[in-house]
């Protein structure tokens, strides 16, 4: 009987997990302003959501290569630390 309820269970937990990951949260409209530049907004009339430029850093230490991202546009570390490439 025990045996029964828990697969019930997991049945039931891997459906909820399935159609969760099916919802979509929120549409996103893209247009261009006067000066070219493109402008994209939440769908919900919100503030616009800004993209940002990511650029791939590398380090050379002790023999190992270490890559970490960039936040070109805001000037700060996008990554929280060095990730080893090899």
């Amino acid at each position: 009987m025990k045996k029964f309820v828990k697969s019930i269970l997991l049945v039931v937990l891997a459906a909820v997990m399935v159609v969760s990951s099916l919802i979509v949260v929120s549409a996103v409209e893209t247009a261009a302003a006067d000066n070219g530049e493109v402008v994209i907004t939440s769908g919900d009339g919100g503030q616009p959501v800004r993209e940002y430029e990511l650029v791939w850093k590398f380090k050379e230490e002790g023999g190992h290569l270490y890559r970490r991202r960039w936040n070109a546009t805001l000037g700060i570390w996008y990554d929280p630390a060095w990730i080893l490439v090899y």
